[in-house]
């Protein structure tokens, strides 16, 4: 009897030795691993900061790339939608970013107007109302209902030609063509379906059509008769088949700069008859001449 519980008992101190041995291998593994994660972090560290009398070394400010380190989504707003606010952070973050109640927010955060003054004038002094993110201030120009009533506050030019020169522009609201976002600017065929000439892109229509005041009809000195032709295609055909001389000039050289302007003839041709004869003929040229496109005038 004796015999057997002293077997027992050698065989409960085995097994707690195996126990305790076990336990200090797991700690000994753990011990290691977090020994070899301590000494591979190590290794990303600046080597300043392993470096004796690292508290007595002047802090430096943060590069850009390190601020997009803890700010990686703004970092990458600005990337992406930024336009010419992709600055140096410290540009606009003078000072360490840290907040804390002592602090005003408004003495962290940098004021627009430090750089932009006053852009759109004294009554408009919170930008981010319409500019609703200041990291992306153009692209965040989306919310139409909120930018429709200034419109013309910052465009002023564009406003004053939809006002001052009378057209079915002027009575279209400003988001019903610049839809979708500020700064859209739509074909002129999602409207004007029907052109008078076959349309290729926006240049060949705002090259005699003024956008915001499209009947204020301009062209250059250079535009050819076959734009002409889109409206005045009677016109110019008569002109074409004309044996006079005009026949070979450009529809500009009489109707120069403006559209709608018809040149008295002494411009290019001076008083040819005299003022007796002249006198005679209440319609002036056109009486003897006939229609200056044809010039059905023996001779001419």
């Amino acid at each position: 009897m004796k015999k057997s519980v002293n077997q027992k008992n050698l065989w409960t101190l085995i097994c707690l030795l195996l126990v305790f041995l076990g336990c200090a291998t797991v700690q000994e593994t753990h011990e290691v691993e977090a020994a070899a994660k301590k000494q591979a972090a190590n290794q990303n560290y600046p080597a300043e900061l392993e470096a004796p009398g690292v508290y007595q070394q002047e802090v430096v400010p943060l590069t850009t790339l390190q601020c997009a380190q803890c700010h990686f989504s703004v970092f990458q707003n600005i990337k992406d939608r930024g336009g010419k606010h992709q600055l140096n952070c410290r540009e606009c973050h003078q000072t360490f970013h840290l907040w804390r109640p002592s602090i005003a927010w408004q003495d962290v955060v940098p004021h627009c107007q430090d750089c932009h003054g006053e852009a759109h004038g004294p009554n408009f002094p919170d930008c981010l109302v319409c500019h609703a993110d200041p990291h992306a201030p153009i692209a965040s120009l989306e919310n139409l209902d909120v930018l429709e009533k200034d419109c013309g506050n910052c465009h002023g030019k564009q406003k004053a030609d939809v006002d001052t020169y009378k057209s079915a522009h002027t009575d279209v609201a400003c988001s019903e063509c610049h839809h979708t976002r500020h700064g859209y600017k739509p074909n002129c065929v999602e409207c004007h379906e029907t052109p008078h000439t076959a349309y290729s892109d926006n240049a060949g229509c705002t090259g005699c059509h003024p956008v915001h005041a499209p009947r204020e009809i301009h062209y250059a000195e250079d535009t050819g008769n076959r734009v002409c032709a889109g409206c005045h295609e009677k016109i110019t055909t008569t002109l074409k088949n004309s044996p006079s001389k005009h026949a070979k000039l450009q529809c500009v050289f009489c109707h120069a700069q403006t559209h709608g302007v018809i040149p008295e003839c002494s411009k290019c041709h001076g008083t040819p008859h005299s003022e007796a004869m002249l006198g005679r003929f209440k319609n002036n040229c056109s009486e003897c001449h006939g229609e200056p496109h044809a010039l059905t005038l023996p001779g001419h």
